[in-house]
Order: C-alpha cells, then structure tokens, then sequence
C-alpha cells in the first residue's frame, strides 16, 4: 500500500488545492549526505555512497514498504514556499478505511477536507458557515496516491542516513518533470518527515511534527450533524 509511503504527495495535493522523527538508534551515512539544520550526520570513515545501480536493489523498497504497516496516523505538516507564509495543515488518516481528513487555515477562515477514497466521496467543509460542499470521486483513482510511481522508478540517489530530532532518516534525492525533490524518510516506519523540493520557482520545505500513531476513531471522519451540503461536478 502507497498511501504512507508516499503521503507527502497526498498532503501536497490538499495544500495546492490544495501524501516523523525517525526511529532512534546510531546509523552509518556517507560522507555525501547533506547536513540540514538541526540535524547529526554521522559518517564512516573511508565509506562512500556507491552508484544508485550498485546499491541494494531492496533498500529503498524495504524501507517504503515498512509504511503499509501503519493504519493510523495524525500528524502537523508544516510547508513553506517562495513567495508565501508558513503554512501549518492537520492531517488524519486511516489507511485501511481508505479515509483522510486534513484542516488549514487561511487569513482566519478554517477549511477542512474528508475524503473516503471506498465511498468515491470527498468533503470540503466550512465550520464558519457550516456548510460542506460535495464531490463525487467516481470515475477517479481510488487515491491520490493511485498511479503514483514510486521514487524507486524516478532517477534516484541515496545520499545516506541523516539524524534529525534524534530520530534517523534515510535521505533520498531524485528528480522528476522538472523538480528535483529530497526527503527524509523514517526508517522505522517508511513515513518522510522532510522534504525539500526545488523548482524553477524556488525551493519549498515540508516538515511533519507531532506525528502520533495511535488509532483515530471513524467519528474524525464525519461532518457534524446539520451541516447544509451543496453538490458539486463530479470529475
């Protein structure tokens, strides 16, 4: 399942519209891995990153996959860009109810989105006006995350593992349309919990913090009783 792997797509998806400290313990990074703020590298002496075609061929996989394991997860991401503010988005997930949830707010007006990728439904909700417009996913992928190619299938490197908040990340750059694209992913848990991207516009950062693993009941998921719903076009 690519729902967590790849989560930083689906809350980039939601901001545009709109996807983790990492497990504990010391690791070996290569002298090529980039230093952010804040953050421990540790280096072997004399080991060097091999080519991309040289590296275990499973690494990277194995540990993407280690995201299919986690069912539930809440977590604040944090998204600066050029030319905009910080952007703070709460985020709630369910993979296998195949639900999401997330909440921003702008110049003091709040929205938040459900989506029920199983229902073909998704909610755009304003709690000031208490209304809720909806749309209809049939005919859509079943998430956003559906036809996504994995960075493994991109032009990738490893650059090696990095400390950030005592938690250790393997760091991957790669390149796709244009962007060139690098993150921090959890290696206990396949989960990023930075990435940096740089286009022609400038680089955008997206940070996830407080990330909580514990079990999010089915309510999160659901519009408070007397919303007005208006339809919107399906896709």
């Amino acid at each position: 399942m690519k729902k967590l792997g790849f989560i930083l797509i689906i809350v980039l998806a939601v901001v545009s519209l709109l996807v983790a400290g990492c497990g504990g313990g010391d690791e070996e990074a290569s002298p090529t891995a980039t230093k952010s703020p804040g953050a421990t590298v540790t280096e072997t002496p004399g080991e060097s990153v091999p080519p991309t075609s040289t590296l275990p061929s499973g690494e990277l996989g194995d540990v993407m996959g280690k995201a299919s394991t986690i069912d539930s997860v809440k977590y604040d991401m944090i998204m600066t860009g050029p030319g905009m503010p910080s952007m703070t988005t709460k985020v709630w997930l369910k993979q296998l109810a195949n639900k999401m949830k997330t909440e921003s707010t702008m110049e003091g007006e709040t929205t938040i989105q459900i989506v029920d990728w199983a229902a073909e439904v998704m909610y755009l909700y304003m709690p000031s006006q208490n209304m809720a417009y909806r749309m209809d996913l049939t005919g859509a992928p079943e998430s956003p995350l559906e036809g996504t190619e994995a960075i493994e299938d991109y032009d990738y490197t490893i650059l090696g593992t990095e400390t950030l908040d005592g938690k250790v990340c393997l760091v991957v750059e790669w390149t796709s349309e244009g962007v060139t694209a690098k993150s921090w992913v959890w290696k206990d848990k396949g989960f990023p919990i930075r990435v940096e991207m740089v286009t022609s516009q400038g680089t955008t950062i997206i940070e996830y913090k407080n990330i909580d693993f514990s079990n999010i009941p089915n309510s999160e998921f659901e519009l408070p009783p007397g919303v007005e719903i208006m339809e919107m076009p399906s896709y």
